[in-house]
């Protein structure tokens, strides 16, 4: 079995490459959390308008397979419930249910993130040792390097290859280029002048090697038109 731990961030998720994403939600979990949680902010709160409506209710044994549509880049979303379980025992049997499912339904390639209240030594032997075993699975954890030392030095985990994917962090965006700001001198005034009694406009150092910006708009003077001679006055 090929076994990746990737970050609980944002960019993982939407990096991670697996046909389908797999979710577990607790019949108490409100709001969502953990990757439900980033999966919900990432479809724009589509899972809590599920949640509110009644077609998802995070029941015991309920499972829900939706397109995730074009904000997700997995092809299938599932959604499994996992009722007021708060033994292992009754979370494990939870867990291996969901993964029957996903066999079922012809998935062996899943990102996933172990139920919050499980042992992750018991969810990942649950995740190997099931009848509906994946052949590929993407764990999402808050502390992936650190699980996969916890799980090493665990005696009863199987003993299987497990490397953590680390997901670069987005480049920050660099500052807008600085450009200069062309004043249009006032109607009537020469350019480059200034009406006695106040005081020139400042003016920012540009660096030379700043792109310019557009030049001002040409401006056109239109003279007035000449006035009508007065009553008893002859044109001149």
């Amino acid at each position: 079995m090929d076994l990746s731990f990737y970050p609980l961030t944002m960019e993982a998720v939407d990096q991670a490459d697996a046909e389908a994403l797999c979710l577990f939600v607790a019949a108490d979990e409100r709001p969502l959390t953990g990757l439900a949680g980033l999966a919900d902010w990432r479809l724009c709160g589509r899972l809590s308008r599920m949640l509110r409506s009644g077609i998802v209710t995070g029941a015991g044994g309920e499972a829900l397979l939706t397109p995730p549509g074009s904000r997700l880049s997995f092809k299938k979303l599932f959604v499994f419930g996992l009722g007021d379980a708060a033994s292992e025992d009754e979370l494990a049997t939870r867990m291996a249910e969901a993964l029957r499912k996903l066999a079922h339904a012809g998935v062996r390639d899943a990102a996933l993130q172990l139920p919050a209240r499980l042992p992750p030594e018991r969810g990942v032997r649950t995740l190997m040792e099931g009848e509906g075993a994946l052949a590929r699975a993407l764990v999402f954890a808050a502390e992936p390097a650190r699980l996969v030392t916890l799980l090493s030095q665990s005696s009863g985990a199987p003993q299987v290859e497990r490397r953590v994917v680390k997901v670069p962090s987005p480049p920050k965006a660099s500052p807008p280029p600085r450009t200069t700001t062309h004043r249009t001198p006032p109607h009537g005034s020469p350019a480059g002048s200034t009406s006695a009694g106040t005081t020139p406009p400042s003016v920012q150092p540009v660096s030379p090697n700043s792109p310019r910006g557009a030049p001002p708009p040409p401006q056109r003077y239109v003279p007035p038109p000449p006035k009508e001679p007065g009553p008893g006055k002859k044109r001149r």
